[in-house]
């Protein structure tokens, strides 16, 4: 009989991936499965077209929030400078519309 004592082996589970979206397994430390950070940005994303396209306003508040699902701080980065640039292009939409609406209503 063995009396030396044995060493509990760390036992690492897998876990499911965080983008949100494919729910496949990652390794203990892992969030997500190789670009699949990218998916999750692009994810969130959808989320605020989907807003637009239902007339919800858009908010920094809203778009902070969204940002702290994501978990590390280059993520939050990426994210956040999309939705400027999405948020951007929407502005310039909506001018580009109610311009186009005021030389209609002019004509």
């Amino acid at each position: 009989m063995n009396t030396k004592a044995t060493a509990t082996s760390k036992t690492t589970e897998a876990r499911a991936c965080a983008c949100g979206t494919c729910h496949e397994a990652v390794s203990a430390k892992a969030t997500y499965r190789p670009g699949h950070d990218a998916r999750h940005v692009s994810y969130l994303l959808q989320g605020l077209v989907n807003s637009y396209a239902d007339g919800q306003p858009v908010t920094k508040a809203l778009i902070n929030g969204m940002a702290k699902e994501l978990p590390s701080e280059p993520l939050r980065a990426k994210f956040l400078r999309a939705a400027d640039r999405l948020v951007a292009k929407e502005t310039e939409a909506a001018k580009a519309k109610a311009d186009a609406a005021k030389e209609a209503k002019a004509a």
